[in-house]
């Protein structure tokens, strides 16, 4: 299963998690970190960490000689010249800090061309993302959830000014990646999309009505699990979110 080459800058956990999902569908992926011992660690999570490739043998998903294809597939380096030559797309994957994602954005436009770029920001407006960026058409947002080899759900963010090809070779990854879209407009001057605002109002309410004391976190948590069929509630998740992060 020969695809294009892919490069994702930032090896982090959910970098990582791109990275080695791209590859096991065939991608041939370059993963770019700023120094020798991050791009070490991070072959060590797309391998060994939470959710890897280890876990994915583990569980039955990939076979050893699988998992030694997927690691042919993918490299790692900190020249971003040398990571993203010749990729058919840039996904982006560093810290959520918008004026670290801002300068990779800026370091981006120095080195590639034509190809799209896409940011796996949690909630910064692509707007906001492609300001540093001589051609902002070919920049959008593809916010993949975490753990990424599990969660299926991707949300795609198109500003005004986003190319249409440049959303649709986006829709068509996921559908590559065996994953499911919604394709959404920019929203400038708030922060999160769709599922992460939808998310953080149900946490308000909820903390309100623990606040008020009319409710434990725990009796929240099983009234929305139990009454919703939610996997998790709001202050569950929260706590596997501080675990991700």
């Amino acid at each position: 299963m020969a695809r294009e080459s892919a490069a994702v800058v930032g090896g982090g956990i959910m970098g990582a998690g791109i990275a080695q999902v791209l590859a096991r569908n065939g991608y041939e992926v370059t993963v770019r970190e700023i120094n020798e011992e991050l791009a070490e660690e991070a072959r060590e999570r797309l391998i060994s960490g939470n959710y890897g490739l280890e876990d994915a043998v583990e569980g039955g998903y990939l076979s050893e000689d699988e998992k030694a294809e997927v690691l042919e597939r993918v490299t790692f380096t900190t020249d971003l010249d040398e990571a993203t030559n010749g990729t058919e797309f840039v996904i982006e994957a560093v810290t959520e800090d918008l004026a670290i994602k801002g300068q990779v954005f800026r370091d981006l436009d120095e080195v590639t061309d034509e190809q799209p770029l896409y940011s796996n920001t949690s909630g910064f407006s692509v707007t906001s993302i492609a300001n540093g960026v001589s051609d902002p058409s070919r920049v959008a947002v593809t916010h993949f959830f975490n753990p990424v080899p599990v969660m299926s759900m991707v949300e795609i963010v198109q500003a005004p000014q986003t190319d249409e090809a440049v959303i649709e070779r986006a829709e068509e990854l996921v559908e590559e990646l065996g994953k499911t879209s919604v394709t959404i407009d920019d929203a400038p001057g708030s922060y999160g999309f769709l599922a992460n605002r939808c998310h953080a109002a149900m946490r308000e309410e909820a903390q309100k009505i623990v606040d008020e004391g009319i409710a434990t976190e725990a009796q929240v948590d099983k009234a929305l699990e139990e009454g919703y069929n939610l996997p998790v509630g709001p202050f569950s998740l929260r706590g596997i979110g501080e675990e991700w992060d």
